[in-house]
């Protein structure tokens, strides 16, 4: 299974945890880790399962994330499993509706991604990070998880 993680980060905190992710990934197969800066049609052509992930910019995607869906063809994703996660800080319960990762999945589904779990939120201490102790470990128990959906 050639596996692809796509991120962008600001202050590197979403570049960590996709790190970790993309590490668990390649024990199904090839991973790749590509920042959304970088990202080709190649890349979404070659790849089997998307994970995609971003900093949640006042309840949102940030403003440099958003052209990446914009240059991509329509259903470009069809049919193959995506999902995706933020990184943000600690928000009231009902401010995690607002969150780069669940806005993330809408935008893959529409470009015809199946998702195959919920978006996942890595918690940063304050606005900047770090991440809190644990969150590595959570992403990479998160991944296997992928991994066990995409198998099946």
């Amino acid at each position: 299974m050639n596996s692809l993680v796509v991120y962008f980060s600001k202050f590197g905190n979403t570049q960590i945890v996709a790190k970790a992710i993309a590490g668990v990934l390649a024990k199904g197969g090839e991973a790749r880790l590509v920042n959304s800066d970088e990202l080709s049609l190649r890349d979404l052509e070659e790849t089997d399962f998307l994970v995609m992930g971003s900093p949640t910019h006042k309840m949102n995607l940030p403003l440099n994330v958003r052209p990446v869906f914009e240059r991509l063809p329509k259903r470009i994703l069809r049919g193959k499993p995506v999902a995706a996660f933020d990184t943000s800080y600690r928000m009231s319960w009902w401010l995690n509706q607002y969150t780069a990762g669940k806005r993330l999945v809408k935008k893959l589904r529409k470009l015809g991604g199946k998702s195959i779990v919920p978006a996942e939120i890595f918690l940063v201490t304050g606005r900047e990070g770090p991440l809190y102790d644990g969150e590595i470990e959570r992403a990479k128990q998160w991944a296997d998880l992928l991994l066990e959906k995409v198998k099946k």
